[in-house]
């Protein structure tokens, strides 16, 4: 059972009923975290910007501190969740209904300083194109953000290494997650590659298990500055990596198999074992489906 409901943009309801109804190219979902003069300004900028099907994604009492925004603006859908939820949870909602072949999330506190259309487009129209492109992020001081994200093992944690993307390149770079979960999604990969892992509550491990979980299938995420967001009020980004309900789950499907001689052996990871998770999705899936493990990740992952 769904736990939000929808409302959907004008436009919205007639396509619906239309037997000449097309699957949009591009969506965009605005994750509402913010005030409500930020949700109107984003609102304003995307309507006046960006010709495509706008959702907002927010809760009941953030729509009601909104005073019928629904109503005065009627080219946009809401999703509108009866609580906070994750992230994930808000971008697997959004990814069920948008109708779109790529969808791009953005959030209310940020801003796009560039979309690169015929860029971005181009490179998810390609035969290999990544699961994700993630933005360039740019601080409230103009400074590019060290939010490239490199595989490495510290004991028996996972340790990501931070770097600076080459603001002077125009080519991908490999990213391992989407930091805030952020960026352009091609919709069909993303659901099967089973979307964000809502049993995992903290943002930055279930983006991990997202990230970790696309290399391990055999796709890639990248980071190019053919797209890229400021934040207004942020001079730095500090990911919460504490430890969360479901951080095993991230565990037991990212560490327990090992590729040897071309073959998936499942081994447990231990401290972080997520039993229910090793037999019902690792032993009787994963293990048929792996294409590499995250050690290897961590040996042959090439940053510039």
């Amino acid at each position: 059972m769904k736990n939000y409901k929808i409302i959907y943009r004008k436009q919205d309801l007639g396509l619906r009923l239309s037997s000449l109804y097309r699957q949009r190219q591009l969506a965009i979902g605005i994750l509402d975290l913010g005030t409500k003069k930020e949700l109107e300004d984003a609102l304003a900028w995307y309507i006046g910007n960006m010709n495509v099907s706008l959702h907002v994604l927010t809760t009941e009492y953030k729509l009601e501190e909104q005073q019928n925004i629904a109503e005065r603006y009627p080219d946009v859908s809401f999703i509108v969740f009866k609580s906070e939820t994750s992230t994930g949870e808000y971008i697997n909602a959004f990814a069920d209904e948008c109708d779109a072949t790529f969808f791009l999330i953005v959030r209310t506190d940020l801003s796009i300083i560039a979309f690169d259309g015929e860029r971005l487009m181009g490179l998810m129209a390609d035969h290999n194109h990544p699961a994700v492109i993630s933005p360039v992020m740019i601080s409230s001081q103009g400074e590019i953000m060290p939010t490239l994200r490199a595989p490495f093992l510290s004991g028996r944690e996972v340790a990501p290494m931070s770097f600076m993307p080459d603001i002077e390149s125009e080519d991908p770079a490999p990213n391992l997650y989407p930091l805030m979960e952020i960026g352009l999604y091609d919709r069909a990969l993303f659901q099967r590659l089973r979307a964000y892992d809502v049993e995992i509550m903290g943002e930055y491990y279930q983006a991990l298990d997202f990230g970790v979980r696309c290399y391990l299938l055999g796709y890639s995420i990248v980071t190019m500055r053919a797209l890229a967001v400021q934040f207004p009020n942020r001079i730095s980004i500090i990911e919460n990596r504490s430890e969360c309900d479901g951080m095993n789950r991230f565990y037991t499907k990212a560490l327990s198999i090992r590729r040897i001689a071309g073959k998936n052996v499942v081994e447990k990871w231990k401290p972080y074992v997520d039993k229910e998770v090793l037999q019902d999705e690792v032993k009787k899936k994963q293990v048929n489906i792996q294409k590499t493990d995250f050690f290897t990740l961590v040996k042959n992952w090439k940053m510039d």
